[in-house]
């Protein structure tokens, strides 16, 4: 009866995603076409794709019906990935449908969903660290904030980026600890005890900004200058997007690999996936989960302290104020949406990355819609993905719950 309901309850979210689209239809003039460019070798902007809008919205719109009806049809057998194939067709609609009469530079916003991505990758790994372990994290938020901050301090007191990232480390791993000591050593509700970071990081932040930092312009470092990779920056398209970045963005994406090599395929990975898992057969078998809940944690603090760093001097060059601006949560909806995988919170943090980045260059295309509408694109996928992934994926056994040894 479940898989019944669920089925047809996809096959309703298809015939809505028709009508969405229909509704774009009767928005669109016929014969109007949008181009989708890159920046040549030369400077100049050419088309790679033009795509005639009508046809192309109607055409999509056909294919939903079908898909819904055929979805209908199939009882209480869902299609595979059929939430993600009607994702991809109503957002390829929505992007030609804003860009019309227009041109949208790929690479552009490739790039722009891959610098913003990169914070919530980030935030994504301190997650997965700390709840295969078995600990809840939702303070990954404040962890981001304080690395933020003190980023910008030790950027501006020794004169190097890198000595800021260090410091970003170093003090989101001590808001870890904090997190792990009062989860692990006192056993307080670990969903509270990161409520409680959270609010500890924005003011203590907050203060330390307003009666320290500012007074001794400590707060406006400025940025890491952008790495460029030579050869493989002169790689048409592709080139631009990977391979001329500031270092946080390849960080992160040399930790996602990383990140998956240790928890699948080292003795670490296994033991930590243990104690998230079943910690009293851990234990049983010599391991030590407290130790591991501790160093995993922590670890967890010094990846959500670089993406913070991200923010204050990879990004603005200054910490601002509650700069996070809910990151970390939205990082926690990207590793429950890639089920507490490197490789899967990473494909996530892509899509939120993306709805981030289209809703600027819908500003900049000016569509007619409200900005703060546009702005809260990437904070409503975040609602309707975790509001789809519930009893769709599974955390770790053991997560949330206090170990005492017997």
């Amino acid at each position: 009866m479940r898989g019944y309901t669920r089925t047809r309850g996809l096959a309703l979210a298809y015939g809505v995603g028709a009508l969405i689209l229909v509704a774009f239809i009767l928005n669109t003039e016929p014969g109007i076409r949008a181009a989708f460019t890159y920046t040549a070798s030369d400077g100049q902007e050419k088309a790679w794709v033009t795509v005639p809008v009508l046809p192309f919205l109607v055409g999509s719109a056909l294919l939903l019906l079908g898909l819904g009806m055929y979805q209908w049809r199939r009882g209480d057998r869902p299609m595979p990935y059929a939430a993600g194939i009607l994702g991809t067709v109503v957002g390829l609609a929505f992007i030609v449908w804003i860009t019309r009469g227009k041109s949208l530079n790929t690479p552009g916003i490739l790039q722009s969903t891959l610098v913003a991505a990169t914070p919530l990758t980030l935030g994504v790994l301190s997650g997965i660290f700390s709840e295969r372990s078995g600990i809840i994290n939702i303070a990954i938020e404040g962890m981001m904030l304080t690395g933020a901050l003190a980023a910008a301090a030790f950027f501006a007191l020794t004169g190097s980026p890198w000595w800021g990232l260090v410091a970003a480390m170093v003090f989101g791993g001590l808001m870890a600890a904090l997190h792990a000591v009062l989860s692990i050593r006192y056993k307080v509700d670990q969903i509270i005890s990161g409520t409680a970071i959270n609010i500890l990081a924005m003011g203590l932040t907050r203060y330390l900004n307003l009666r320290i930092l500012d007074p001794a312009n400590l707060s406006s470092p400025g940025t890491f200058a952008p790495i460029r990779i030579p050869v493989l920056a002169d790689i048409p398209i592709i080139g631009p997007i990977l391979f001329d970045n500031q270092p946080t963005i390849y960080i992160a994406l040399l930790l996602v690999p990383l990140a998956h090599i240790v928890l699948y395929h080292t003795v670490w990975g296994l033991h930590t996936r243990a104690a998230g898992e079943h910690p009293r057969a851990a234990d049983t078998l010599g391991i030590d989960v407290f130790f591991l809940r501790y160093v995993n944690v922590i670890i967890g603090g010094m990846l959500a302290g670089i993406g913070g760093a991200y923010f204050s001097i990879g990004e603005v060059g200054s910490f601002e104020d509650n700069m996070t601006n809910g990151r970390g949560f939205m990082a926690l909806a990207a590793m429950i949406f890639g089920n507490w995988n490197p490789f899967g919170g990473f494909a996530a943090s892509l899509l939120f990355g993306f709805a981030d980045a289209i809703q600027v260059k819908m500003q900049i295309l000016k569509v007619a819609v409200p900005p703060e509408f546009l702005q809260s694109i990437p904070y409503v996928l975040t609602i309707v993905v975790l509001a789809g992934l519930v009893g769709q994926v599974m955390p770790p056994a053991a997560e949330g719950r206090p170990y005492e040894r017997e």
